[in-house]
């Protein structure tokens, strides 16, 4: 194995840096890119599954290393599958 590869084969078995922001029932607003991707006008959405730890090296000279959480999220009808937490902002919701 050369030396790349083990980096790349270490980055890729450590566990996650970050904590995930959301968890199953959450109710978050699509925002950014993630609203062409779940093709719905609705814009908001409840977290169905996840968080998933996505990792993903980019490049082999550079060893670019990216990690970010993504979730099954229910927007209208659709299940949108694997949508990157950085696309999606929480709802609060005031109970008063």
């Amino acid at each position: 194995m050369t030396d790349i590869q083990q980096g790349v084969s270490s980055v890729q078995n450590n566990k996650p840096i970050t904590k995930p922001l959301f968890s199953i029932g959450d109710l978050v607003k699509i925002r950014g890119f993630g609203i062409v991707l779940a093709q719905s006008d609705t814009g908001l959405g409840i977290i169905t599954k996840g968080p998933y730890s996505y990792k993903s090296v980019e490049s082999y000279h550079d060893l670019v290393y990216f990690e970010w959480w993504c979730y099954d999220v229910l927007i209208g009808s659709e299940l949108v599958r694997m949508m990157p937490e950085n696309f999606l902002l929480e709802v609060n919701i005031d109970e008063d």
